[in-house]
């Protein structure tokens, strides 16, 4: 109400979106992945044939450096002093029993205190506002942004924090994509558009940002300064609980001449933040093929909150194969961190079908025998249902075909159509002119 400045909602509502903002579709972003895969575990070409395959690959490594610029559209206004006002923002209030209006797609940029070039942090944290110059940072223990806030609060230091708006869509990918600690966000999308990402120094804080941004939020983070942050309607499709954490201090805010300002609403899927979460299987497969090859298929349902539960099927070779792909998932990725539930069927199960997961688990597990917990394991936050915050248990469950000594009892035989009638009988649609 009373506002002018546009708001654009649900940019990621489609995978279709998703791969569009990045110039390709969903085969591409699987390309994606294999291209991660890549640079997480460079080789050389084995020959010839090799080479001319990663030929691309190589070529799109040119475009890794971020480019510095002097002048930038995210710089067209600046805004400092008694012009800061978060009030001039269409901040959006999301659900009835909201603690306050939240911006909720800000790529949060950070750096160490030991300034080392290049080893900048591109998180998406949750900032809830305060007033017109004050919001909190609510980055959970284990995100890269947490990880540079302890360091400067271990040297009494304020941290420089720079918060970006309405980017590249490159931009947003590279900060929710695993990406190598060697390559770094900005170099990563910088490899996603194919083109340098344009960078432009901060005017109050030694940080860089992406120079087309539509806003930028420049400010500070100062020793021992913490704020209640929450209730707020979340992904999970409940209510987080109101924890302490750290006060952001505006101390500048730039923005184009005509900004449009980019946020979206999280609550339970299907929402915007879970399309973005299925684009993302995409990317991971190549990266779980590259270490467990036996693996086929991969599966974040949306229903488990894009993370909470894993599918995999696999090509099984021996006994007890499933709880080490297992054991291998949990420890891989910082993403699979809060997963608690993973589920392992055989080759030919499709991952994506509720139909044939819950039947493999159900004609092809015994609690007792293809079940297992690990207890005191990193979880989830805003998993209230664990017995600790951010501590509880984690269950594997193994509904692959058993082989001894898996098991000692004649395991069954799968119903399946003759081909040759199945072929017969597709012929015959042709024929009598159906569909």
């Amino acid at each position: 109400k009373g506002q002018t400045m546009p708001v654009l909602v649900n940019l990621y509502g489609t995978i279709e979106r998703v791969a569009l903002g990045l110039d390709t579709d969903e085969a591409g972003l699987l390309e994606i992945g294999e291209f991660l895969a890549f640079l997480q575990h460079p080789e050389p070409p084995k020959g010839f044939i090799d080479a001319v395959k990663h030929l691309p690959f190589y070529g799109r490594i040119l475009h890794l450096s971020p480019k510095k610029v002097g002048r930038a559209p995210c710089q067209e206004v600046v805004l400092e002093g008694d012009q800061i006002d978060l009030d001039k923002i269409p901040i959006l209030h999301c659900w009835p029993d909201d603690a306050a209006p939240q911006i909720t797609w800000p790529l949060v940029i950070t750096k160490p205190p030991t300034g080392e070039e290049g080893k900048y942090n591109i998180g998406i944290y949750r900032m809830q506002k305060i007033d017109k110059k004050t919001t909190i940072m609510r980055w959970l223990q284990h995100r890269g942004g947490a990880k540079h806030w302890r360091q400067w609060m271990a040297q009494g230091k304020t941290m420089p924090v720079a918060v970006a708006l309405g980017c590249d869509p490159a931009m947003t990918i590279a900060a929710v994509t695993p990406v190598p600690d060697q390559i770094g966000e900005f170099h990563f999308a910088g490899l996603l558009r194919k083109k340098p990402v344009e960078l432009v120094r901060c005017r109050t804080v030694d940080l860089e940002v992406p120079a087309s941004s539509e806003i930028v939020i420049e400010g500070e983070i100062r020793p021992g300064e913490m704020a209640d942050e929450g209730p707020h309607g979340d992904h999970t499709g409940f209510y987080n609980s109101v924890e302490p954490f750290p006060i952001f201090h505006i101390t500048c805010i730039t923005h184009r001449r005509n900004p449009i300002y980019l946020t979206t609403t999280t609550g339970r899927p299907p929402r915007e933040d879970a399309v973005v979460g299925l684009a993302l299987n995409k990317v991971f497969l190549p990266l779980l093929r590259q270490n467990f090859s036996e693996i086929v298929d991969f599966h974040l349902p949306m229903e488990a909150c894009s993370y909470r539960i894993a599918v995999i099927s696999m090509k099984k070779e021996y006994p007890g194969h499933a709880k080490r792909v297992m054991m291998g998932i949990w420890g891989f990725l910082k993403q699979f961190l809060y997963v608690k539930y993973i589920i392992v069927v055989d080759h030919d199960i499709d991952v994506r079908s509720w139909e044939d997961v819950i039947w493999a688990i159900s004609t092809q597990v015994d609690p007792a025998r293809d079940t297992f917990t690990i207890e005191n394991t990193p979880i989830d936050y805003l998993d209230f249902a664990s017995p600790e915050s951010g501590l509880g248990s984690k269950m594997g469950i193994d509904a692959t075909t058993k082989i001894p000594p898996e098991t000692h009892r004649e395991w069954g035989k799968r119903i399946e159509m003759d081909p040759t009638v199945v072929e017969r009988i597709d012929r015959m649609w042709n024929e009598l002119g159906l569909d």
